[in-house]
Formats: C-alpha cells, structure tokens, sequence
C-alpha cells in the first residue's frame, strides 16, 4: 500500500513538472527574433518601392548617401518613417521608425522597457555606442540582418527601432561583398555620385544626443 502511495506520488509530480516546462517553453522560444521583426507595416527588408508605396505612399523628400560601401537612397515617410533602398537593386535595405504610435510584436513600441525588449527578443547586454544605448539583434536565419533599438539612456526606454540590411563594421563589410556583389555596384549615372554624402551605419536623424555610428563607432 505504502509503495503504491510512493509511486503515485512520483506519477503526479513527474506530469507536475511536465506541465511546468511546457509552459515555460513557449516564452523561452519567443525570446529571439523571429521572421516578422525584421518588416514593418508588412514590408520587409528586401522589398520593392512600389511595394513600400502601396503602404507609405509617396516621400516627402529623399537624398542620396553612402553608406558601408553601398548607395543608398534613403526616403522619409510620413508620420516618421524612413526607409532606405540600395540604389545597385533597388531593394529596401534600412528601415527607421520614429513614430511613436507604431507597435510591433508583443507590445514594443515607443516606450516599451528593457524587460520587454528582452522578453521579447532574447536577454543580452546593451551597447553604448557614442554616447547612445542600443539591444542589437540578428536574424537568425540571415546573418546581414539587423534590429537595432535605441533606448533611453536613464530608464532604458524604446527611442526608436531600425531594422537594417546594412553592414555593421568591416568584417560584416567583406563578408557581404562576397555574398552579395550586386549591392556595392557603382550608377552608369556619375551625377549621383558627385551629390553623395560618405557616411557609415548612422543615426544622425535620430532623437539622442549625439550621432551615433555603427560600424567605425567613430564620427
């Protein structure tokens, strides 16, 4: 009888525990990056104008730039959206969201915590970078992708959110060069080049205090 008791005991702590890890599994695989972080508003990296424009609409004002090695035309939106396209393919490789309204997975959005952010995407350490704090994360499935947050020096509060096709330094530089060739080819229109800005992985136009640099990290 004794024995019987024993092992019903173990029988009901052994489904207890069971239960414990398939509930906690389900968070622990939603704490990293998945597919639909690196898009906004459904557009994704890699995307078209014509298919930004389907949801943005037209830009307000565009400029062209250098940035890593690569062209980029980068397009303000309104309500605070900037996207930048690489001018070699014309595909979307930046994405910059200032608006405060927008809201991507599970709650994060303008002032969403450090907690959150983590929750969401995967606890690390964040980078400060220039006087700016970032949580930096990768796509697992692509190596060049990027989802960098900025947040509040003070309370560790969402700033802003950038998902980025664009290299970080000059490892990720060369490894691109040789997977990607296509994206660091020069216009047959010399014009654009002589109206070029240099710069690396910037956010000048974002809201901090001082422009931050990613890639040399130094202005």
């Amino acid at each position: 009888m004794k024995n019987e008791l024993v092992r019903s005991s173990m029988r009901i702590l052994l489904v207890l525990l069971a239960a414990v890890v398939m509930l906690a599994q389900p968070e622990a695989e939603a704490a990293k990056p998945v597919a639909a972080d690196f898009a906004c508003r459904q557009v994704a990296l890699g995307a078209d104008e014509a298919a930004v424009e389907k949801v943005f609409g037209k830009p307000v004002y565009d400029r062209t730039v250098r940035i890593q090695d690569i062209l980029v035309k980068e397009c303000d939106y309104a309500d605070d959206y900037t996207i930048g396209y690489a001018v070699a393919t014309g595909e979307v490789i930046d994405i910059i969201v200032k608006n405060k309204k927008y809201e991507a997975r599970n709650g994060i959005r303008y002032g969403a915590t450090s907690a959150l952010i983590q929750k969401t995407f995967g606890k690390q350490k964040a980078q400060n970078i220039s006087g700016n704090k970032f949580y930096i994360y990768d796509n697992p499935k692509n190596r060049f992708q990027h989802i960098m947050l900025q947040v509040d020096m003070d309370n560790g509060s969402l700033k802003v959110m950038r998902i980025t096709a664009l290299p970080m330094d000059d490892d990720e530089i060369e490894a691109l060069m040789q997977a990607r060739p296509e994206l660091f080819n020069e216009p047959e229109d010399k014009s654009i080049s002589l109206k070029l800005e240099e710069k690396e992985i910037d956010v000048s136009d974002l809201p901090a205090d001082k422009p931050v640099k990613l890639g040399g990290l130094t202005e």
